[in-house]
């Protein structure tokens, strides 16, 4: 079933067109922060990605996602998380929401394996676009967006929490957005911008489809967890929106472990009859 990596894989790098949105490059970045008392706890499957893997993909010689963490690391950390220098188990949502603000996804049982289903509620978001002829393009999406969240380019000169997730937005016509969602005291009247590469957006109610994933891959690694994802769908008879793919960035990249999530919109969903 994986031989079909080849083929999605090229559907995949053509629609994104990543140049390394998903992680830093270079050693110099990686696991360099240091907390006082801080240990690392290695989480289940389950508790990391919410959901079981499918049985035809740890059977398949092709999957790589059965690895043991920090085998493959090859760099000392400058926090001595070695293990974290590899590919990983995923930070649990559950951890990251203890410690930051999170719009209220609901996260329910999904209709088959190697997938989470999540429902986006309806809200406003902070939202810029991503030049990819940039050197770092989301990372310079991302400081325009922070100029408006940190009260420089608001009409109110309002600072406001950071969020998670982070989501880059990629879509098939070559167009590419950042964005972040409006903590909750906010939602209802948020500051306008007065930034003109930072815009003010409300996105309707969504259902997506998930797989979450930790550590610091190379693009063509990165791009099978969208593969797996489409594979995991096409077997309960889901077609995700060919029209964009996003990637969901939940975690600081310089520091412990790390949780970014491969994301499919579901375009047949209806929010008002689905909630009937």
């Amino acid at each position: 079933m994986l031989r079909l990596f080849a083929v999605l894989g090229l559907v995949t790098v053509a629609l994104l067109n990543l140049g390394g949105a998903h992680r830093y490059k270079g050693s110099q970045y990686r696991q360099t922060k240091n907390v006082t008392d801080y240990v690392d706890k290695v989480p289940t499957w389950e508790e990391a990605h919410g959901y079981g893997e499918c049985q035809e993909f740890l059977n398949d010689p092709q999957y790589n996602e059965d690895y043991v963490e920090g085998e493959d690391a090859d760099v000392v950390a400058d926090n001595g998380m070695h293990h974290l220098l590899s590919r990983h188990m995923p930070k649990p949502i559950e951890e990251i929401c203890s410690s930051y603000e999170c719009p209220k996804f609901e996260r329910l049982d999904s209709a088959g394996c190697g997938f989470e289903t999540v429902i986006i509620p309806k809200g406003y978001w902070m939202v810029s676009d991503i030049d990819k002829e940039a050197p770092l393009p989301a990372r310079e999406a991302y400081k325009r967006v922070y100029q408006y969240r940190s009260g420089k380019m608001n009409d109110r000169n309002q600072k406001m929490r950071f969020v998670v997730p982070v989501m880059k937005k990629y879509y098939l016509d070559g167009r590419a957005e950042l964005g972040m969602y409006i903590p909750a005291e906010f939602q209802s009247d948020p500051p306008k911008s007065t930034y003109d590469q930072v815009r003010i957006e409300l996105w309707d109610e969504a259902k997506v489809y998930i797989r979450p994933y930790g550590g610091y891959r190379e693009e063509l690694e990165f791009d099978q967890q969208f593969d797996l994802l489409k594979l995991a769908l096409a077997k309960v008879n889901i077609i995700p929106d060919p029209n964009v793919k996003v990637i969901a960035g939940y975690t600081y990249m310089r520091y412990g472990r790390q949780r970014i999530e491969a994301m499919l919109f579901d375009s047949a969903y209806d929010s008002a009859s689905d909630s009937a």
